[in-house]
């Protein structure tokens, strides 16, 4: 199993590789799409996206005469995030405001990334996102203006949120401070309203949606990669924070992925829905409302079909102190599950703890590998604390009992 998990990803790896050597030769005859922020931001560049490539049934923004940098930029682990100012061609047909600035999108300067990124296809996830998922969500997102993909490259044109009065958004510092049971509860009623919209689809609408092969577990060979990812961080990440993953969560750990196969049945049998994937706090974000603040959700890089509560353990054990969650966890989980049935959808609250006990282990899973690997995200102390908040969830809830009842 370890060498198949590790064909998969040297076989992803070197296909990377090519797309990303591809892209250079392109560059050379301006086929590519641009590598970095001076490269897009030019009115040529700007309209062709606008005009070829705005997401299904989204009608395009009129063309630009200019293009500027102002110097924003945002932090990310694997893209590079900006704004660029934009100035409009004249036109009488324009009735709505229009946007002065734009989100941009594109991948990072590391090429060790963009090969890893290219290998594990999350950037292919986002695309797919916003070119036909994202009008379809009844929770807010960032309208998209444009989403392109080729070769290894890809380059999104979103809103920009801050636009908006009484906009919020959060990041990796306010996710590390540590939310409040109030905040998470605002989250937990924005997951259920996301959830209930796509809960029990038949198996053909949701492939018709989200393609089968952007699934990270269940695409052809991704059982074999994600297993042969976590067998491989295991050690690094023992040895980078023993003081956290101690010998005996790595040794829980190497049970889990020896029970893989069973785990990912466990994961993704019965009834899905489509969740965000990513859910801690600096994935979200709060806007005004005439009835007070709402939340909404951006970066959909983990967007997959799920069960719903993958979205509500992530977000909790990620976003808040162990010894806060401790307090407010069941109550938590029955706000989720009573916001389900405001929309018309029952979960069985006892079968939503054995879930959220179950999923647990993706919240330590997406840690450990990050610290062992550090393709994912950036090894600072953000990272140390998300490691020390999933090793407490683990403990708390007696996932090595549920694993050994498996």
């Amino acid at each position: 199993m370890a060498l198949r998990g590790s064909l998969t990803l040297a076989r992803r790896i070197t296909r990377a590789l090519g797309r990303v050597a591809a892209d250079r030769m392109a560059d050379i005859w301006g086929r590519s799409l641009p590598r970095t922020p001076a490269a897009l931001a030019q009115p040529s560049v700007v309209n062709a996206l606008l005009r070829d490539h705005p997401p299904t049934g989204s009608p395009p923004l009129p063309p630009v005469r200019a293009v500027r940098l102002p110097g924003v930029t945002f932090e990310s682990s694997n893209c590079t995030n900006f704004l660029i100012e934009l100035d409009y061609q004249e036109s009488d047909a324009v009735a709505a405001p229009l946007p002065r600035t734009a989100y941009a999108k594109i991948p990072c300067a590391s090429l060790a990334t963009r090969a890893f990124a290219n290998a594990v296809g999350f950037w292919a996830v986002e695309a797919a996102f916003c070119r036909s998922v994202a009008a379809r969500v009844p929770i807010r997102v960032p309208r998209v203006y444009a989403v392109a993909e080729r070769g290894g490259r890809f380059v999104l044109l979103m809103e920009n949120l801050l636009e908006t009065p009484g906009t919020r958004m959060f990041i990796n510092r306010d996710m590390a401070a540590g939310t409040t049971p109030e905040r998470a509860r605002q989250c937990l009623l924005a997951f259920a309203e996301l959830h209930a919209a796509f809960w029990g689809w038949t198996p053909e609408e949701r492939d018709a949606l989200v393609p089968p092969h952007l699934h990270t577990y269940l695409a052809p060979g991704g059982r074999d990669l994600t297993r042969a990812l976590n067998a491989a961080a295991i050690a690094p990440a023992h040895k980078a924070a023993p003081d956290l993953f101690t010998r005996r969560h790595a040794d829980l750990f190497r049970r889990a992925v020896e029970k893989w196969d069973a785990l990912v049945d466990a994961w993704y049998g019965g009834s899905l829905t489509l969740i965000h994937g990513d859910s801690h706090l600096a994935n979200c974000f709060e806007y005004a409302t005439p009835n007070g603040p709402r939340i909404g959700m951006i970066d959909f890089q983990g967007m997959h079909w799920c069960h719903g509560i993958r979205d509500v353990q992530y977000f909790l054990i990620n976003s808040l102190e162990p010894e806060v969650l401790a307090k407010h966890e069941d109550e938590l989980i029955d706000v989720y599950v009573s916001a389900l049935a405001a929309h018309g959808i029952h979960l069985d609250p006892e079968e939503a703890r054995t879930q959220y006990c179950a999923f647990s282990f993706q919240t330590l899973m997406v840690a450990v590998t990050s610290m062992g690997l550090g393709s994912l995200t950036e090894r600072d102390e953000t990272l140390r604390i998300v490691l020390r908040r999933s090793v407490a969830a683990i403990d708390r809830l007696q996932f090595d009992d549920w694993l050994d009842r498996l």
